[in-house]
């Protein structure tokens, strides 16, 4: 990883965690380190190390903003990635939970790789689907999860994905993770793949994370 990159990222995490203090309220931190980010399958840091970190205020009327950030590594320009986000999440009498929303993907340095998804999430109890659409790349994404609670304070996450563009090769990805918290801080150890045999980015490998969320 570049040391301009480390140090950017780093920039991020350190400013959300001069504002924990605001976190009382609707306003929450996050950050996490990472050994590899990987979005949707693939690797964003050239199967490297990430530093990350977020704010989100969701209001009692179920709207939410929030802004989330890494370092990337596409062995172009780009070296920071930074999500604004917003919409709308409740849950209905039925007990099931409807979240829809945009998000825009921004590269200061790389503007050209700039793009914007529209969101719609479903969740019952332990299970969650969505479906996130860029209309200028015209690329769809379908996903669904499932979260389990396990002995001793463990938990299980498991994900599928199915990346469709309109052009290009269409990638179906999947994920298991193993979590825990501990003394405040969240552990996850988890494997993913993909199904492309192209691209060593998208090869199965092993992610441990550390975050903490305020």
């Amino acid at each position: 990883m570049k040391l301009k990159q480390l140090s950017l990222a780093f920039s991020l995490v350190a400013a959300a965690c001069s504002g924990t203090a605001l976190a009382e309220g609707p306003l929450s931190v996050n950050v996490a380190l990472t050994s590899d980010y990987v979005w949707r399958g693939t690797s964003q840091t050239d199967n490297g190390p990430a530093i990350q970190g977020g704010f989100d205020f969701a209001h009692a009327s179920g709207f939410y903003i929030g802004v989330w950030g890494s370092n990337v590594d596409f062995k172009d320009d780009a070296n920071i990635e930074l999500d604004l986000y917003g919409g709308y999440s409740t849950e209905l009498a039925s007990g099931i939970g409807i979240d829809v929303g945009a998000i825009h993907y921004d590269y200061p340095s790389q503007s050209s790789s700039n793009f914007d998804e529209f969101y719609l999430g479903l969740s019952y109890d332990f299970l969650s689907a969505k479906v996130s659409h860029d209309a200028d790349n015209d690329n769809t994404y379908w996903e669904m999860g499932a979260e389990f609670g396990l002995p001793q304070n463990f938990g299980l996450n498991l994900h599928l994905g199915y990346n469709d563009p309109d052009a290009g090769q269409e990638v179906t990805d999947w994920k298991l993770g193993l979590t825990r918290s501990f003394a405040g801080v969240d552990f996850e150890l988890a494997y993913t793949d993909t199904d492309s045999d192209n691209n060593s980015l998208a090869d199965g490998r092993g992610i441990l994370t550390i975050s903490k969320s305020f």
